[in-house]
């Protein structure tokens, strides 16, 4: 599902003016419903990638596509449903898949590492610059209402990209 707040934009009297180099620059651009060639193009994007999913299973399965096709009929299946018909041997999430892996890699000794490292407000709070957080508090109550406008600017100076921008911020309430 591709989100449309054209109706929304509509009844707030919004309008939006583009400026693009490519038929396909601003796609998926929520502002407005998308025409026939982006949905043709999206159409192209999931055939393509349920086809590359089909091949990777008949692989796996060792079984042609078109037996894949015939059980998975393009459906999103659960783990037992697709256990009884034959897409997947074992029930599991990823810690039994990299048990799985690591008996067949007969691997020993390995380390498994999460990315992103999920970080907690106190770890942020201990890791940041020393005054950061205080003085971000600091800012926000003597800013008031103006400090969002304040951080987004001071974020922009960071860009290493041209942006182009309304000169104002919208907050819908």
């Amino acid at each position: 599902m591709i989100p449309n707040a054209k109706g929304l934009t509509d009844k707030l009297g919004l309008s939006f003016d583009v400026v693009k180099t490519h038929k396909f620059a601003d796609f998926g651009n929520i502002m407005r419903g998308m025409n026939t060639d982006e949905q043709t193009l999206l159409q192209m994007y999931i055939n393509q990638g349920y086809d590359l999913f089909v091949s990777r299973c008949a692989e796996g399965r060792k079984m042609s596509k078109k037996e894949i096709e015939k059980i998975a009929e393009g459906r999103v299946w659960t783990g037992e449903a697709a256990k009884k018909i034959g897409l997947v041997d074992i029930l599991g999430g990823i810690d039994k898949a990299l048990e799985i892996a690591v008996k067949k890699a007969k691997v020993e000794g390995y380390t498994v590492v999460g990315y992103p490292d999920r970080k907690n407000v106190l770890q942020e709070l201990l890791n940041s610059k020393p005054g950061n957080y205080i003085e971000s508090r600091m800012l926000k109550s003597q800013l008031g209402d103006y400090y969002n406008g304040f951080s987004m600017l001071k974020n922009l100076e960071k860009a290493d990209f041209m942006q182009a921008r309304v000169p104002f911020e919208l907050n819908i309430k």
